[in-house]
């Protein structure tokens, strides 16, 4: 009996999933040789790098400087509507006048630009110029401006004046491209995702 179970035991770790790739060449045969991934210096694997950080080199979008023209000026008027002018007059600070109402506005606000940002961001890596000169910090703003208000909450506004930082590059590079930015400060926050 103990051998049946011995066997049966031999059979299910034998048909388990192989741990070798392929018998090792013979030597002097180059077969396999080109099929080993070198490693990458950082110490991941050298296929571990991100795809998405190449630019095209011809647009992918149609009219993607438009998109993105239309996007960034809802998501950074409404930043300065709704963040950093409330910010800057003091608004969220404790015991202000329309304390609450500003933290309920820009808390509709955070959500907003970080939609219209990704929006954006798709239409800039669209474009080869665009992508280029913008992708990262465009890419920042729309990783920042929820932590930004979070802290906000708390009474540290560091994070918004980093975010308008990035803001002001952005519209800066835009602008040495050729693509003028024009705020909307007036967006519908509750306008319906694209």
């Amino acid at each position: 009996m103990s051998v049946v179970l011995l066997l049966a035991l031999a059979l299910v770790a034998g048909c388990g999933p192989s741990t070798h790739s392929a018998s090792a060449p013979s030597a002097g045969s180059s077969a396999g040789q080109d099929d080993v991934i070198p490693a990458d210096p950082s110490g991941g694997a050298a296929d571990a790098q991100p795809i998405d950080e190449s630019c095209p080199t011809s647009n992918t979008i149609s009219f993607a400087k438009t998109k993105f023209l239309l996007h960034a000026g809802l998501a950074f008027g409404a930043f300065h509507r709704y963040l950093y002018k409330p910010y800057q007059a003091g608004t969220f600070k404790k015991g202000a006048d329309g304390r609450i109402k500003a933290f309920i506005k820009g808390g509709l606000a955070a959500l907003f630009i970080k939609r219209e940002v990704r929006l954006a961001s798709q239409d800039v890596k669209a474009n080869p110029t665009l992508c280029k000169a913008i992708a990262a910090p465009l890419g920042k703003i729309g990783d920042g401006v929820q932590s930004a208000f979070d802290k906000l909450k708390s009474g540290d506004a560091s994070g918004v004046t980093s975010v308008n930082s990035l803001v002001s590059s952005v519209e800066g590079s835009s602008g040495k491209d050729g693509v003028a930015i024009t705020e909307n400060d007036n967006p519908d926050l509750t306008s319906t995702p694209n």
